[in-house]
Parts: C-alpha cells; sequence; structure tokens
C-alpha cells in the first residue's frame, strides 16, 4: 500500500519524508528531488565519500545519490525486513543504482551495529522521530564517524517548549514516535554538537501529504484486497483521516510551529 502512496518510480523509490517544494517543483517526485539535492548541498557529500545512511528506508537517498556521485559509496541500516527485501531485488536489477557494487546493506538494530571502516558523512531521513534515546544514538553514530566528518538529520518537529506526541498516531500509524521540539538535537551536544539548523516551513510537509492522500485515494483498486490485519474500510478511514489531519496540521499557523528540522552536526 504505501509503495504506490509515497510514489515508485525508476530514480525515485518510496520516500516516507518531507518532500521539498519552496524551491517550485510542480510534482511529488520532483519535490523529493529538490529535497535530496537540498540535503547533498548542506551536507557538502563528495564524489567518493564512503556514507552511512541510518534507516534508510526504501534506499531512495541512497540510489539517487550513487546515481549522481560515481565514486561514493553507501551503507544503509534498517530494522525494516519488508524494506530490506525490497532493496535487495533492487540489488539485483541492473537498472537500479543500489545493484552498482557500491551499495551495502545491513538489516539490524543501530545499536547492534558495527563496521569495519568509519564514514566521511552520516545521514538520517525522519528516523529520528522512533529514536527515543538521542544520547545514545548519537554517541553510537559519533563512533561511526571519521574525525573530520559530519552528520545531517532531518526530523519531524515543533516551535513549541516541548516534544508532542500523539495518541492516536501511535495507536494506528507510528508506534512510540515523537514529536522532537524544533532545539532537542542541538541541546544533545555530548557526542555530536549542531554546527548550523534550519527550519523547513510546515507548508512544504503540508504539500506532501496532500500528495500521498491523491495516490492512497487513486490506488483503491489495487490495494483493497491487500491482507491489513483488519477490515479494509476501517483501515482505509484510519489511514484517510491521518493522511487529512496531518495535510491540515502541516499547514496550521502558516506552516511556522509544525515543519521540518535539519541539523548539520560534527564530533563534540
Amino acid at each position: 500500500m504505501l509503495n504506490p502512496m509515497l510514489g515508485d518510480g525508476k530514480l525515485i523509490y518510496p520516500k516516507y519524508s518531507m518532500g521539498l517544494w519552496e524551491k517550485g517543483a510542480t510534482n511529488l517526485e520532483q519535490s523529493q528531488i529538490q529535497m535530496i539535492d537540498d540535503v547533498i548541498d548542506k551536507l557538502e557529500i563528495q564524489d567518493g565519500d564512503n556514507i552511512l545512511d541510518f534507516g534508510c528506508g526504501w534506499g531512495c537517498v541512497p540510489n539517487y545519490i550513487l546515481a549522481k556521485f560515481p565514486n561514493v559509496k553507501f551503507t544503509g541500516i534498517n530494522l525494516s525486513h519488508y524494506q530490506c527485501e525490497y532493496m535487495r531485488h533492487k540489488m539485483q536489477d541492473p537498472e537500479s543504482y543500489l545493484s552498482s557494487g557500491r551499495f551495502t546493506l545491513y538489516e539490524g538494530d543501530l545499536n547492534d551495529a558495527q563496521f569495519e571502516t568509519k564514514f566521511d558523512k552520516i545521514l538520517s531521513i525522519g528516523v529520528f522521530c522512533h529514536v527515543g534515546n538521542l544520547t545514545k544514538a548519537f554517541q553510537k553514530l559519533a563512533s561511526f564517524l571519521k574525525d573530520q566528518g559530519r552528520v545531517f538529520i532531518h526530523i519531524i518537529t515543533v516551535r513549541t517548549p516541548n516534544n508532542i506526541s500523539s495518541v492516536f498516531t501511535h495507536q494506528y500509524i507510528f508506534t512510540h514516535g515523537s514529536f522532537w521540539k524544533y532545539d532537542a538535537v542541538p541541546s544533545h551536544n555530548k557526542d555530536l554538537k549542531t554546527i548550523e539548523k534550519w527550519y523547513l516551513n510546515g507548508s512544504n510537509y503540508s504539500k506532501t501529504f496532500a500528495n500521498w492522500l491523491k495516490n492512497f485515494d487513486d490506488s483503491q483498486a489495487t490495494v483493497k484486497d491487500l491482507d491489513y490485519g483488519i477490515d479494509y474500510a476501517k483501515f482505509r478511514r484510519i489511514w484517510r483521516f491521518y493522511l487529512i489531519w496531518f495535510v491540515a496540521n502541516f499547514a496550521s499557523c502558516d506552516g511556522e510551529y509544525n515543519g521540518n528540522g535539519q541539523y548539520l552536526m560534527v564530533h563534540a
């Protein structure tokens, strides 16, 4: 169900995070391309970098960056067996850059991961909303990073005094997910320190969710017979409510309170 909702193209695989619309994108794929290009610029990725993607999803970001840089190498960490199986299929597909021999997949928990070499760059797109202990996670990422390396983190964020969670999304969408306040990441400077941060207006995510809602509705004929573990009509109501709610949520207050935070970090 997620693949047709998020978009599944030849270069841009499903990507469950914000698209960047404020630079003139006219469709979902363009918005995701412009979002990744923005990450490339902020992280200052260079050809030849050895990059770690913590929580690499379906492999969209590695695939796109590998396409742009012929000498970059990527390692992806992912807990989801379903997503890892998707990437393993792509690693056998000659049309995918994941099959270039420059992509390595680690299926497992960040806490258990060990690597023989350190990385020039580490990125994590949307995963830290599901990380409960920032201090421990940053300590682990710092252990993988070269002395002059850089870390880039992209999260859902709120410009409020406190972190926020939702009973509805806890129960039906993202178990134990959190929306970190904008200053949460910079306040953890023990092993990694934030040297630059950006707030991305919520209008970008609102429009992304609006496109996902349209794709979700348009794909009903092909996804209605899948096994969701509950009555499909109930499943559809839950997910339509979630998508409609988040379209409105990120557009509220002109996008100035609910949006996305990005953080550039180095060794403390």
